[in-house]
């Protein structure tokens, strides 16, 4: 057998190169080319694809969302980044899962542009783009741990990713030589050398020809629509950079190595709590809510005078957000005494009974909240907390069936997290300024309380309210309406752009478009 061929005194990755000289001399190896290196061409070659679909993202977010607000575009984006992961898998995997899944997370979006639907897109977007990379292999109910672990390991990479990558590749090119007696110095070196003149000089005789020849500065605006503007160029340029670093880590998403482990929410509560301790908590809590609840209930209900100077609106105020706190700090305590639960046969029916009373209290914070939105009318703030109330006292409700039925803790945090997100989708479809706007007016022309009417904050609710703003002055017509306000009874319709449109806009503007001045149909 012939001799090895070693090429010594030449750069490892020459003598890598070097492979095809043994077949010359007659040696029987194998013609494949070594694997590639972090950093060769064939790594690159292989990154070729991901970049071309890198650059064509980038050019259709310039287009979609420069100089726009955000709308239907960041839907269409969305769905085209999607698509460009699908394209550049190795293996095609299914769509139809990771479809339903974006196509859900985009319909709050469709409806109404807001942080809510926002959010939710980029959730979706997210867990499609981690369950076309999960291994075919997996069973749906194993699908669950898997999800959460890639969507993790995806919102990790996301801010940094895409700078850390081009970091290793700026440092492999720093360590490969060149051909051409160029051995010693970096490619990005060579480079600099044998472009910056000609690159800047041009650029520079560019931009004199161009203010000289105001002839050419127009034809090239006209033919490039752009601006000549330096700053507006330098925004543009870091806009590109921005959406570039975003839109990688999405393109060399790995597939979920693991799954996500279930989190183990037992805590060490012997040093703070026992049985003895829990059972006296329970019983002088039970009573504290027993009077509390009697009280509410002789007050609210049974016309008991309340202190000199003080209206039934503002013991509401003042009691609706506190009693919230306190349902939500009993929910806590219930998981810290579940532990103990077994070492007495008496605390968990005191346990059970805690939970009943802090539901009664909650139904209580926000019968006492509705006074207060009858008194003073409905605001976002009110709305979000009377859903936020509902929320607590159905997982409070939730947290006594744990305990009876001898549920783990992640049985509760499941449902609980399935509870949250629904509540949250549904109301990404809900219009609450048209809801606010149509109960305030609604409650001025019912009673004396035109006059103190916020036409301020009515004006504030934004463009979502005008239909419900002009449908109720037509039914209900309201003497006192501010001169300044009129802009808002019979506001004009606006005329977004494609990229701007979302279904909820589109309804109001073509309500206003076909009543002008608030005439009813």
């Amino acid at each position: 057998m012939p001799n090895e061929l070693i090429i010594r005194g030449v750069p490892r990755s020459l003598a890598h190169d070097g492979w095809w000289l043994a077949i010359e001399s007659g040696t029987s190896v194998d013609p494949t080319p070594p694997p590639a290196t972090p950093g060769n061409v064939l790594d690159g070659v292989r990154r070729f694809p991901r970049i071309t679909a890198l650059i064509l993202l980038v050019l259709l977010g310039d287009l979609l969302f420069w100089g726009h607000k955000p709308g239907l575009s960041l839907a269409l984006f969305a769905w085209c980044i999607f698509a460009a992961v699908w394209v550049n898998k190795p293996t095609r995997s299914k769509l139809l899962v990771p479809s339903a899944v974006l196509m859900l997370a985009t319909l709050p979006l469709v409806e109404h542009v807001q942080l809510l639907s926002v959010t939710f897109l980029i959730a979706g977007l997210l867990s499609a783009i981690v369950l076309l990379q999960i291994p075919p292999e997996v069973k749906y109910r194993k699908l669950l741990p898997w999800l959460a672990g890639g969507v993790l390991r995806l919102i990790k990479r996301v801010p940094t990713a895409g700078l850390k990558e081009c970091a290793t590749h700026v440092r492999g090119w720093r360590r490969k030589p060149v051909a051409h007696g160029e051995t010693g110095r970096s490619i990005v070196h060579v480079l600099i050398r044998n472009w910056a003149f000609p690159l800047g000089g041009f650029f520079v005789l560019g931009a004199l020809l161009i203010s000289a020849n105001p002839v050419l500065e127009h034809a090239l605006v006209r033919v490039l629509k752009v601006d000549f503007d330096l700053f507006v160029l330098i925004r543009r340029i870091a806009f590109w950079g921005g959406l570039a670093l975003l839109i990688w880590p999405f393109l060399t998403a790995p597939a979920p190595d693991a799954p996500m482990a279930a989190p183990t929410l037992s805590w060490n509560m012997s040093r703070l709590l026992n049985a003895g301790s829990v059972f006296r908590a329970l019983v002088l809590f039970n009573l504290m809510l027993a009077a509390q609840s009697i009280m509410d209930i002789s007050i609210l209900f049974g016309a008991a005078a309340l202190p000199e100077g003080m209206s039934h609106a503002t013991y509401a105020h003042r009691g609706a957000y506190p009693l919230l706190m306190t349902a939500l700090l009993a929910g806590a305590f219930a998981l810290a005494a579940r532990p103990f639960l077994g070492q007495s046969p008496a605390l968990k029916p005191l346990l059970l009974v805690w939970l009943a009373q802090n539901v009664l209290l909650t139904l209580s914070a926000a019968f006492r909240l509705d006074l207060y939105i009858d008194a003073f009318g409905l605001t976002y703030l009110r709305i979000y907390a009377l859903i936020w109330m509902g929320l607590v006292a159905i997982g409070l409700a939730m947290v006594a069936w744990q305990v009876q039925r001898g549920r783990s803790s992640v049985w509760l945090m499941l449902r609980v997290t399935m509870l949250s997100v629904g509540t949250l989708y549904i109301c990404a479809f809900i219009n609450f300024a048209a809801l606010i706007a149509a109960d305030t007016l609604s409650r001025a022309a019912d009673s004396d309380t035109a006059p103190r009417t916020d036409w301020i904050y009515l004006c504030g609710l934004g463009h979502s309210a005008s239909k419900a703003i002009s449908t109720q002055i037509t039914k209900q017509p309201i003497m006192h309406i501010p001169d300044w306000a009129q802009s808002c009874v019979h506001p004009a319709p606006t005329h977004p752009n494609w990229r701007e449109w979302d279904f909820r806009t589109a309804r109001v503007n073509g309500y206003l478009t076909a009543n002008p001045k608030g005439e009813a149909q």
